[in-house]
């Protein structure tokens, strides 16, 4: 991942003059009534509380990856790490690899993320999970091995699960970078796993 990352936010984290009912809902989204209160700690969701509506119709989306896919929280830290890896999202990759180590991930498997499926560390699911992130990141186009190994690994949903949660942290990892969003300096403090247990 290369260290390019902006010193300042662009779309900067919503003032609290600024603080609409609409808002406190994006704040209290994960970390409920004290946020709603005080505001949310992570600067994502200080952000995406300037656009409430469209910030509520997204967090929807990923909550449903978070708790109610097909994927394993394993899994779905694969996915994002792969993700935040390749569209240089630095912020996604601080607190993802956080998690990642939450749910019991070494840090030599975190850091073969950055190599991808090619990685010696990987066992066969995990090799063909992060091939079919790269070939979804390609413009879609997975090719017929990888399709057939998926077809006969999973089922149709957990394949349509992995296809949209490719996309959905894809973008994601785009919001994160165009608006320049900066990771906390206490972030340690508060991120946590929000997918489900295996």
């Amino acid at each position: 991942m290369s260290k390019m990352t902006r010193k300042s936010p662009r779309i900067p984290p919503l003032a609290k003059d600024e603080w609409t009912d609409p808002a406190r809902k994006v704040f209290a989204f994960w970390e409920g009534d004290q946020a709603r209160e005080n505001g949310s700690r992570s600067n994502t969701m200080m952000t995406l509380a300037n656009h409430p509506a469209m910030a509520l119709a997204s967090l929807d989306f990923g909550k449903y990856f978070m708790l109610g896919s097909t994927l394993g929280a394993r899994e779905l830290k694969l996915v994002i790490l792969r993700v935040a890896h390749r569209y240089n999202s630095v912020y996604q990759w601080v607190h993802n690899s956080l998690g990642a180590q939450q749910i019991g991930m070494t840090a030599e498997e975190i850091e073969a993320v950055k190599v991808g499926w090619q990685s010696p560390v990987w066992l066969e699911d995990d090799q063909l999970l992060l091939k079919t992130v790269d070939q979804v990141c390609n413009g879609g186009l997975i090719d017929d091995a990888t399709w057939a190994q998926l077809v006969a690994s999973k089922s149709r949903q957990q394949i349509m699960d992995l296809i949209h949660a490719v996309g959905y942290f894809t973008s994601v990892a785009w919001v994160l970078v165009a608006m320049g969003v900066q990771v906390e300096g206490d972030f340690a403090e508060f991120s946590t796993n929000r997918s489900k247990s295996e």
